[in-house]
């Protein structure tokens, strides 16, 4: 490939989208599957691997997806917002027109990026300052479609696909699935790889905002994503479903949301908001988690760390 972009004809239309996989100790399986169904959707792929023992590239090179894959290896975990960049060099220097991130723990359906795509032409044709358009979420283990979030006065409001609905406006979109123009990049700036983690896509999602620009969930577009290590379904005030992450990860969830209450363009709806959660995950976890101890360890540091500004990889 070598800087080369190469042309999909999709539609008759000729599309240069470069997609993102970011990956991290992924299942080769999943993995596998990603990167075949991404195939024949995008011009080129480029697998940004944050330092996992498995050889990438030898594994590439074994499912014959040398053509269009290409590997790069950053040796050690720099987070996903750095490798985000780096995907986004890449596609840069490629010449593509709009980059589609991924995490290894997704899959689009077949058609998902010809109708975010097309989504984005039509928006952009009616004068819309575009920040991205993304895909309903199905989620692999309960197999329900997501909704797209706006802030509401005393919270996140979710808005759900309804029948005959086509595009749904959101405050902030996942990172996973998301299509955006390569011009919206260059304005708005890349990933901020000081957060490592957590809030990564919410933040780029509000500084895009802050500029003038919107965001879509494209509602016939769908993705499996898997939220969370596991989900549980338990009474907290009501009954709802819980996705359990790694102890380590309420470190940046907390941490990151300490470091962008400080920023201006943050909204103070998402700034009140996000307070609320952070209140409910702590409440919830050292209630109800089994390794509580290590969970409000984590949360505690993050707190701590958040307020005397420390930023990157946990220490």
């Amino acid at each position: 490939m070598n800087g080369a972009f190469s042309w999909v004809y999709m539609n008759s239309q000729v599309l240069s989208i470069c997609a993102v996989v970011v990956t991290y100790h992924p299942d080769l399986e999943n993995l596998k599957v990603l990167l075949a169904s991404l195939t024949g959707q995008v011009a080129e792929i480029v697998v940004v691997d944050n330092g996992s023992p498995e050889s990438l590239e030898s594994f590439v090179v074994s499912q014959r997806l040398i053509n269009n894959v290409a590997v790069l290896s950053l040796g050690e975990n720099l987070g996903i917002g750095y490798a985000q960049n780096v995907g986004i060099d890449y596609a840069r220097n490629a010449g593509a027109s709009y980059v589609a991130f991924f995490d290894q723990d997704s899959c689009p359906e077949s058609n998902m990026i010809e109708r975010l795509h097309t989504s984005a032409v039509e928006l952009q044709l009616t004068g819309v300052r575009l920040a991205a358009v993304a895909p309903s979420y199905k989620d692999t283990q309960g197999g329900a479609l997501s909704s797209f979030v706006r802030l509401g006065i005393f919270g996140f409001k979710r808005t759900a696909c309804v029948e005959g609905a086509g595009l749904v406006e959101a405050d902030f979109l996942i990172s996973s699935g998301s299509l955006i123009p390569m011009s919206v990049i260059e304005d708005v700036g890349k990933m901020d790889s000081s957060l490592f983690i957590d809030h990564v896509d919410t933040e780029w999602c509000f500084r895009a905002k802050s500029k003038g620009y919107r965001l879509f969930g494209v509602c016939n577009a769908v993705m499996l994503h898997t939220l969370g290590d596991r989900r549980v379904r338990v009474w907290f005030l009501r009954w709802r479903t819980v996705p359990y992450h790694s102890p380590f990860r309420y470190y940046y969830m907390f941490r990151n949301s300490i470091l962008l209450q400080r920023r201006s363009y943050m909204p103070l709806g998402w700034k009140l908001a996000d307070i609320n959660r952070c209140l409910s995950v702590f409440l919830f976890f050292g209630i109800f988690s089994s390794s509580r101890s290590v969970c409000l360890k984590m949360m505690w540091r993050g707190l701590r760390d958040g307020m005397i500004g420390v930023t990157g990889k946990i220490k």
